[in-house]
């Protein structure tokens, strides 16, 4: 159960990793294109300029994060001591990840083309496979209230990284943390019910930990 708890989890870094890495090949050489009206510096149809994009993305970040969980869990090596925060961030970053776009943004930006698989690799698969294995295989006890702090320090330096980034390029990811068209307070708002959202869902989730499970991993 151990050997096989692990494949899975090697599946789930695979998956993550086509998902990337088809998305990046995609961007770079301007497959399956998208029109950019509203071009500045930074914002141009250029391969550079497309790669600085992609990796500017909540969903690359989250996917990425998950490549390392399931590489680390299906090596069998032995864990570093930033594992469990890493395991329990990648957890909530890669539900966010899958709810919010799922929800809101894929009804109002459905994919295109290769795209569409791509989508379906990054949100749908690789959050719903991490919850499932987490829950029937573990592992267990990574999962805290009183570590909302360190389990959102990605996140965090992911909103800091955005406002900089779009300070500078006049560019936005995501439409609700475009902090030069909402303004302070609206943005503030916005952040504030995102982080909230975070906390809550580790919340659920550490009930959720505190469940036993017939195998875990060691």
């Amino acid at each position: 159960m151990e050997k096989a708890s692990r494949r899975l989890y090697g599946w789930l870094a695979f998956f993550a990793f086509i998902g990337l890495t088809l998305s990046l090949f995609l961007n770079a050489f301007n497959v399956d294109p998208i029109a950019i009206t509203d071009q500045t510096l930074f914002h141009q149809n250029t391969a550079p300029i497309r790669i600085v994009g992609f990796f500017s993305y909540f969903t690359i970040w989250s996917n990425i994060l998950v490549v390392y969980i399931g590489v680390a869990l299906a090596s069998g090596h032995k864990l570093s001591k930033y594992f469990g925060t890493l395991f329990a961030t990648g957890l909530i970053m890669i539900t966010v990840t899958g709810l919010v776009y799922n929800t809101v943004l894929l009804p109002a930006y459905p994919p295109k083309g290769w795209y569409w698989l791509t989508s379906a690799l990054m949100h749908l698969v690789a959050p719903v496979m991490y919850i499932y294995l987490w829950i029937k295989k573990g592992p267990r006890g990574f999962i805290s209230s009183a570590r909302s702090i360190q389990i959102l320090t990605i996140p965090i330096i992911y909103l800091g990284y955005t406002v900089v980034h779009g300070l500078a390029i006049k560019q936005w990811p995501y439409k609700f943390l475009d902090l030069t068209s909402a303004g302070f307070l609206l943005w503030t708002l916005s952040v504030v019910v995102i982080l909230s959202f975070g906390i809550a869902l580790i919340f659920v989730f550490s009930k959720l930990d505190q469940k036993p499970i017939k195998a875990s991993l060691k």
